[in-house]
């Protein structure tokens, strides 16, 4: 009797654990029990830093050489000046070459701009145009420009002047600010100059659409009106640049400088590598 009894407890037993052991059975196998949660995180794809959504009917491309890109800054005409920076310096009026209160007076400012925008900047130093022409520096700077390329890759070269006319044709107003105005000169006279052409057209169009017609455009020279080539034979993505005139303000090149170095990195952040 006793047998019998302990035989029907256990049947009970079986019957009141069995829904328990179905639902505990099925998680144990995976090593997860009803309380836990199954964590999810964004996936990140090398240089992407933004969440992407779980959509597999998409095919997700991501660009991993936007960022961080690498310029090489250099002023051939090294002693150009602005008029307002030299007598605000020196109290030197009229003004449009120094030795010292000069043009590379700005590559902190480049420095600092590409800087916010994840990018990093060489300053060539070079300065042959005391006692020279301003037209053979050109001629002068090349083999420094060649000697750096040689150890170093750069996206960019970039090549900063200022323009000699008056502040009227220098400077625009937009939304209540002053800016100087800035142009890019092309050499036409080397085999590839259309791909430094069409990078140049491309900073223009984005600098214009960020402050509209900041940019005065592209102009190519050939050695009937210029150099001819500006030691652009040496990169696909050099750029000369016109920025502003004797006549434009620390404070004008200033905000110019902002919005060139952000048109250039968001060239390369939409433009795949190829």
């Amino acid at each position: 009797m006793r047998k019998t009894l302990q035989k029907v407890m256990s049947f009970y037993l079986f019957l009141f654990l069995m829904p328990i052991l179905m639902i505990k059975l099925p998680m144990l196998a995976f090593g997860t029990t009803a309380s836990e949660k199954v964590e999810t995180r964004p996936v990140a794809y090398a240089a992407n830093t933004k969440e992407i959504t779980n959509d597999s009917t998409k095919e997700i491309t991501v660009n991993t050489t936007a960022h961080p890109i690498k310029v090489l800054l250099y002023f051939t005409h090294i002693q150009e000046s602005y008029q307002p920076i030299v007598e605000k310096k020196l109290g030197l009026k009229a003004v449009n070459y120094h030795p010292t209160a000069n043009i590379s007076n700005v590559s902190d400012l480049v420095v600092q701009h590409f800087s916010l925008n994840g990018d990093s900047v060489d300053v060539l130093q070079f300065d042959k145009m005391n006692n020279m022409q301003i037209s053979g520096a050109y001629t002068k700077i090349r083999p420094y420009l060649q000697k750096q390329l040689a150890g170093n890759h750069y996206d960019v070269l970039l090549d900063v002047h200022r323009d000699s006319i008056k502040r009227e044709k220098t400077t625009i107003q937009s939304n209540g600010t002053s800016y100087a105005r800035m142009s890019f000169v092309v050499g036409a006279e080397h085999a590839n100059y259309k791909l430094n052409e069409a990078f140049a057209k491309a900073i223009s169009d984005e600098v214009n659409a960020m402050v509209p017609d900041i940019s005065k455009g592209v102009l190519a020279k050939t050695r009937d009106t210029g150099n001819g080539i500006y030691n652009q034979d040496l990169s696909s993505h050099s750029l000369l640049v016109e920025l502003g005139g004797i006549e434009n303000t620390e404070e004008e090149i200033n905000r110019t400088i902002s919005i060139l170095t952000k048109a250039i990195s968001n060239f390369f952040e939409e433009t795949p590598e190829t």
